[in-house]
């Protein structure tokens, strides 16, 4: 259930989506005048924050809830410039609502993207749905904050449970787009880490490396694939982003021991009519 603080945003009018410019950096003055509260959302590149008592690092999947009376000073990479979705808005209650949390590392990068850009979107337009939507996404943040703050709660388990955290969400994206041509290293960089830091630590939060992951999953929906619906094995292992109908019909087997006509046939029974695959 909605708590009520989140049905009582009021959305300003300062709001937005940018790639910050080169050479951009938020200067000491800058929260010194912030009179309300200002959600940033770091969707693309790399750079350091301070605050009052600490300094994070500012990558995608970042979230800050802004408050007054706080620092906040920031600068970026001058390589991987930083792509921010922010808002100001207030809480029914004013000075004396306190956030649920400062900073927090989003579960899924895209949902809360996307509920950005749709505050963005509709800001203008219909400033009271918007605000609406910000709040919706705020008890989201705060939920998924909690349940990581619970984690961090047991032996060892604050840096390790945000690792778990990144490493979760990068995993998310992967199952729900196993076709896609995912590079290591674009991920790596996503999270600002080597590539070596970046699997080992994928290894340790999902128990395999990330190029292991990917292939599993995409075998995952190719079994699905041939299950449910009528594509060709050769289509379903194109849109699955294998070079050949030959090299996925190798890997397939050397997961499931038969090749994906094989398997089809034997899951003939299940096959539904044509359309009405479940996905």
């Amino acid at each position: 259930m909605t708590n009520k603080w989140a049905n009582n945003v009021g959305l300003s009018d300062i709001m937005g989506r940018v790639r910050c410019e080169p050479g951009w950096s938020l200067g000491a003055g800058w929260s010194a005048g912030l009179i309300d509260f200002d959600l940033w959302l770091v969707w693309s590149g790399r750079g350091r924050m301070r605050l009052s008592d600490r300094d994070i690092d500012l990558r995608p999947g970042t979230c800050v809830w802004m408050r007054p009376g706080r620092r906040y000073e920031a600068t970026q990479h001058p390589d991987d410039r930083l792509g921010v979705s922010f808002a100001h808005f207030t809480i029914a209650g004013g000075a004396s609502f306190v956030p649920r949390f400062e900073t927090t590392e989003v579960r899924s990068l895209e949902f809360a993207q996307a509920t950005m850009t749709e505050v963005v979107r509709l800001g203008t337009k219909a400033p009271v749905l918007a605000a609406q939507v910000l709040g919706g996404l705020l008890e989201v943040l705060v939920h998924d904050d909690a349940e990581l703050s619970a984690r961090m709660e047991l032996p060892g388990g604050s840096t390790r449970s945000r690792h778990d955290a990144a490493m979760a969400a990068v995993a998310a994206r992967i199952v729900e787009e196993p076709g896609r041509q995912w590079r290591i290293q674009a991920l790596a960089q996503e999270q600002g880490m080597a590539v070596d830091h970046f699997s080992r630590l994928f290894r340790a939060a999902m128990g395999e490396r990330p190029q292991a992951y990917i292939l599993r999953t995409r075998m995952a929906r190719a079994q699905q694939l041939l299950r449910e619906t009528h594509l060709p094995v050769g289509e379903i292992g194109q849109v699955l982003g294998f070079r050949d109908s030959f090299y996925f019909s190798r890997q397939f087997r050397t997961f499931f021991g038969v090749p994906p006509s094989a398997y089809r046939r034997r899951h003939a029974g299940n096959l539904r009519l044509e359309g009405e695959s479940s996905a």
